[in-house]
């Protein structure tokens, strides 16, 4: 009997060494797609927007709709409908559009428990997929008191900024999607009788309702010591901005009005849908318009001896927020009128709004045939500006007088100031008051819209595209030299800083460029970065270990810096012994871009002077003490944040299964119990027995 015992004793133990081990059967249970894209929760002033779960996920029935019929053909079968008590419809990107999803919730209302989009392969991408609005930004344009308004998006669905009670996700990689449609066909074409496909969709999202709201739960939540946590992060990252190291005025000295030349782009766009080290789009815009920026930057930089003989200053500005109702803009000239621009020294004149000459701006630049210039207001801009400009460049076309601004930061410096104080110059790709990008704002405006083959492309790779940023960025500058240093000057940059700058930016930061330019330490920080193209996407305050700053700020501040020091062969000992004594310009020691040093020397490192200063781009609205949320006057836009995303497949029995298990079950529950009467039995009885000797 004794050995009886032992032998049940040994079975349990192994059977509660293998129970004890559930991640094992989890994995089994489930199928797990780690590379999904995901809708989440972002807020403003007075509503929230996105999408989000439960706190434990939804899940429900899995049904594939590939086409119209088959949506037809769903939405038709009630029995079918009525089989199940919550659905999660897995639907071609191709189909996810106002119609569509509107119908779904209609007709399933709360039997609907989550979206997941599916592209099969590159080639079927859809031809237009853009879910801002049709006029973006409108909240906050310069065209606010209109009534009629351009759709300049007129294929965007606003779906973005709808409010969904469910999670939506979408996987865009070809395995992914073989894999769905092999266990969907596996199961779900079976009779009706057989286990079919679940899915679980979690993105369960921390804030809610507004950002007034949500920033109250913050205050709150930071008020208890050992109970702080965050709920959501305002939107804002940085803007840059930087301009010849050689033009900097010191107080008492005065800036002489209309002094000041911006010229402006943005560094961030908007999905909606996201991916952890994933592509987030913005090739078109704004990566085209900020490689043709920090082109011109250089040229400038080259030139600079030129320009030296003028009164002008050149600012080059980066705006990180305009993309959700312009709020670095607002920022920007909350600061300007403030007295806070620029930063870094109280010993350098203010810049205000009476010194600002014009605004040139690069926005939502596509590779086509004709470029769209846009002026405002007719009363200020100089046209002998734009006929040099349009002479130098035939492809750039422009705009009737005072025609409607397309989306642009231009529009906000223009309301700001009541367009009566300086005139705007914005180069757009437009057609017909249509932007040419059929993807904006998402994740698909991806470099093979610029005709590029991005697995092909090579850091000193010439392109059809690298050409046309070329030809605009050499017109640009010729123009500038001869509307204000007053000389013609055939001015020329090397193709392979252009294709260089296309390469890091559309396929890896991590590139030699960045390098050349940055010191050491700075340099090795984009080793985490390798093999990836600059992120455009919502960044939130505090500012998100993104790199897309400090990649800016170093390129812009290399090449605009003091071209005479090229010419030094310092050490950096000796770079940083100049930094103790300038207050006003930043020097680093670097081992230098070849393409852009003219000397005919060339040194170990070179130390740079550079003018570059960075600011929060966080709207006014939560800078500003005591100011209501709730009022529109600045966007207040806020980023929920979340703990666990996930999706994952699993197989849903029958009926009929399901009781079977119940049965099997309870049948070991009452063995396990009859076990267990029997060791404590016959345990007792050892016990009791005196022992032998």
């Amino acid at each position: 009997m004794r050995s009886s015992v032992i032998f049940v004793y040994l079975l349990l133990s192994i059977l509660c060494v293998y129970c004890s081990q559930p991640k094992r059967i989890v994995d089994q249970m489930y199928i797990s797609f780690d590379h999904a894209r995901y809708c989440v929760r972002r807020l403003n002033g007075t509503h929230e927007i996105g999408c989000q779960s439960s706190a434990s996920g939804n899940s429900g029935r899995m049904y594939m709709i590939d086409n119209d019929e088959e949506f037809n053909s769903y939405l038709m079968n009630t029995k079918l409908i009525d089989s199940s008590g919550s659905f999660i419809i897995v639907l071609n990107v191709n189909l996810f559009n106002t119609y569509y999803v509107d119908k779904l919730i209609t007709s399933l209302s709360s039997k609907l428990n989550g979206l997941l989009l599916y592209l099969k392969s590159t080639p079927s991408r859809p031809e237009y997929f853009s879910h801002d609005d049709q006029c973006p930004n409108h909240r906050y344009s310069y065209y606010l008191n209109q009534t009629e308004i351009i759709n300049w998006n007129s294929k965007g669905t606003g779906l973005f900024f709808r409010s969904f009670p469910f999670p939506i996700m979408l996987i865009d990689e070809e395995d992914d999607y073989k894999q769905l449609i092999k266990f969907y066909r596996q199961f779900n074409y079976s009779q009706s009788s057989s286990p079919t496909c679940g899915l679980e969709l979690k993105s369960f999202q921390n804030a809610a309702h507004s950002s007034k709201t949500c920033i109250r739960r913050n205050d709150i939540s930071h008020s208890l010591i050992d109970l702080e946590e965050t709920f959501c992060d305002p939107v804002g990252g940085l803007n840059i901005y930087s301009k010849l190291p050689q033009s900097f005025i010191i107080i008492p000295k005065k800036r002489q009005p209309k002094s000041v030349i911006l010229i402006l782009t943005t560094t961030d766009s908007f999905q909606m849908f996201l991916k952890i080290k994933g592509t987030t789009g913005g090739a078109q815009q704004p990566a085209t318009s900020l490689i043709t920026f920090l082109a011109l930057a250089h040229l400038i930089g080259q030139e600079q001896n030129e320009f030296k003989q003028q009164d002008k200053e050149i600012i080059f500005v980066t705006l990180d927020g305009d993309a959700l109702d312009y709020s670095a803009s607002f920022k920007f000239m909350f600061d300007m009128i403030n007295g806070s621009f620029p930063i870094g020294n109280q010993n350098e004149e203010p810049i205000k709004v009476e010194h600002i000459h014009s605004i040139i701006e690069f926005q939502s630049l596509s590779l086509t045939d004709k470029l769209s210039l846009y002026t405002y207001p007719s009363s200020l801009i100089n046209q002998t500006f734009i006929d040099t400009l349009v002479h130098n460049n035939p492809m750039i076309i422009p705009m009737a007088v005072d025609s409607s601004l397309p989306p642009a930061s231009s529009q906000i410096f223009l309301r700001q100031t009541s367009s009566l104080s300086f005139p705007a110059y914005i180069l757009t790709s437009t057609n017909q008051n249509q932007l040419s990008n059929h993807y904006y704002h998402s994740f698909f405006d991806d470099p093979s819209t610029l005709s590029i083959n991005i697995s092909s492309l090579e850091y000193n790779s010439t392109t059809e595209f690298s050409q046309w940023i070329k030809n605009i960025v050499e017109s640009f500058g010729q123009t500038l030299i001869e509307s204000f240093v007053g000389i013609k000057k055939n001015v020329t940059i090397k193709q392979e800083i252009i294709n260089n700058l296309v390469y890091c930016i559309l396929k890896n930061i991590n590139c030699p460029l960045i390098h050349n330019v940055t010191n050491q330490s700075t340099g090795n920080s984009f080793d985490s970065s390798n093999e990836t193209s600059l992120p455009f996407s919502i960044n939130t305050y505090p500012v998100a270990a993104t790199p897309t700053f400090p990649f800016v700020q170093n390129i812009l501040s290399y090449f605009l810096r003091d071209r005479i020091y090229d010419t030094y062969n310092l050490n950096e000992t000796t770079c940083k012994q100049y930094s103790n004594n300038d207050s006003f310009c930043s020097y680093t020691y670097v081992g230098g871009y070849a393409p852009s040093i003219m000397s005919e020397q060339s040194f170990d490192g070179y130390c740079v002077r550079s003018y570059i200063r960075s600011v929060s781009s966080m709207s006014p609205a939560f800078t500003i003490d005591n100011y209501d949320l709730s009022q529109t006057t600045y966007p207040a836009w806020t980023e929920s944040r979340w703990t666990t995303i996930s999706l994952r497949l699993f197989v849903i029995p029958t009926r009929k299964h399901e009781i079977i298990t119940l049965v099997i079950g309870i049948l070991l529950l009452s063995v396990s119990f009859i076990v267990c009467f029997i060791l404590r039995y016959y345990t007792n009885i050892s016990l009791l027995q005196p022992s032998s000797s």
